[in-house]
């Protein structure tokens, strides 16, 4: 039953791997008792679920209590007491709490370093998970090093082609890009694409996260054209494969929609993003952080093609279901909105943002 509930969550169906999972937890307690491995690693197993759901306070919670029994037995320094530590650091950045998320991988970084070793996978991946971490607070220059070193390591111990050296690799380019360095981010995903083409297919998963990522690139040096024809190829592949509410193609809905609007086909981005939206409020609700993107980026068509008052409700949404505080602070400044600043009920939507930032995103 824990391994069914752990292959539909692989294959993106979280709300029917979760009851299956929470079953197995219930099973195990009184089987087994709290604190027996297997048990720890079902309670482990429906957190990813939660997580994947944006359940984050739950998923919090399930991750904390294992961890205090892990250190207690087997230890604070026994590798599966490092790796759910390296899973609640996963759970707290992908709630927006970058800088708790920051500490606790740091700390899990350096028992790492000194017990496992600096080349040993999970050594490296807390490495990776911080670097990502890193340029989610914006300190970029940081990141690329930790990258840069990180991406050398796995290079030598595991080989240019080895997955975990091409998500590095597409890291490193996402620093590279945020510090304006398209080139060599562009050169980085196009070595990486060419890998994965050939030693996964060009049907992969990776690959076509990787076709995604390039787009990405093309479009930030306003290559609309080529990153369009990326997306479609990758959005066809994705549909046949993966199926039309797979989070990896929404995702892929969502950026061939924004390729669109830049090159100002505002009805075609409309009728795309909108879609999406449908799609992930019925499958994820309208709590996930993917669903409140969603929200943001139609948002954003909404106001250019004049429907101002859509725009600000779909803004609202956002903010108060699944958005982070770090992205709602954003709004405000996004040139993207320049066409709403002035109206009033802009204008409360920053205030009810502050509000909400001050109060910890409580604020209603």
């Amino acid at each position: 039953m824990d391994e069914l509930g752990w292959v539909l969550n692989r294959e993106g169906h979280y709300k029917e791997a979760e009851p299956l999972q929470r079953k197995t937890i219930d099973l195990r307690r009184k089987s087994l008792g709290p604190q027996h491995p297997d048990t720890l690693r079902s309670m482990t197993n429906l957190a990813s679920t939660l997580v994947q759901e944006g359940h984050y306070p739950e998923a919090e919670q399930l991750q904390r209590q294992a961890l205090d029994l892990q250190r207690r037995s087997p230890g604070p320094e026994h590798p599966d007491t490092l790796r759910s530590m390296t899973n609640l650091g996963n759970t707290l950045y992908r709630a927006g709490r970058y800088k708790e998320a920051e500490k606790l991988q740091r700390e899990t970084l350096e028992i790492q370093r000194r017990v496992l070793g600096g080349e040993h996978p999970d050594t490296l991946r807390s490495a990776s998970n911080l670097a990502n971490t890193l340029v989610r607070l914006g300190r970029y220059a940081d990141a690329e090093s930790l990258q840069r070193e990180t991406l050398d390591q796995r290079r030598r111990v595991l080989g240019p082609e080895h997955p975990d050296t091409l998500v590095t690799t597409t890291d490193l380019a996402v620093s590279l890009k945020r510090q304006g360095h398209y080139p060599e981010a562009e050169k980085l995903e196009r070595d990486t694409l060419g890998i994965q083409r050939r030693v996964l297919g060009p049907e992969h998963p990776s690959t076509l996260m990787s076709m995604n990522n390039l787009a990405s690139t093309l479009n930030m040096q306003n290559r609309y054209a080529e990153a369009e024809q990326l997306l479609r190829e990758a959005l066809d592949i994705q549909r046949r494969t993966l199926g039309a509410e797979h989070p990896e193609t929404l995702r892929s809905m969502v950026n061939l929609a924004s390729s669109l609007r830049k090159q100002g086909r505002y009805a075609e981005a409309e009728k795309l993003g909108r879609q999406a939206l449908d799609i992930r409020l019925r499958v994820l609700g309208p709590d996930h952080q993917d669903t409140a993107l969603s929200e943001y980026n139609l948002a954003i068509v909404e106001e250019y093609v004049g429907k101002s008052e859509e725009a600000l409700r779909l803004l609202r949404e956002s903010v108060d279901h699944g958005l982070s505080t770090a992205n709602s602070l954003t709004i405000e400044k996004d040139p993207d909105f320049k066409l709403l600043h002035g109206q009033p009920g802009f204008d409360a939507l920053i205030a009810h943002i502050n509000e909400r930032a001050a109060g910890g995103g409580k604020a209603k």
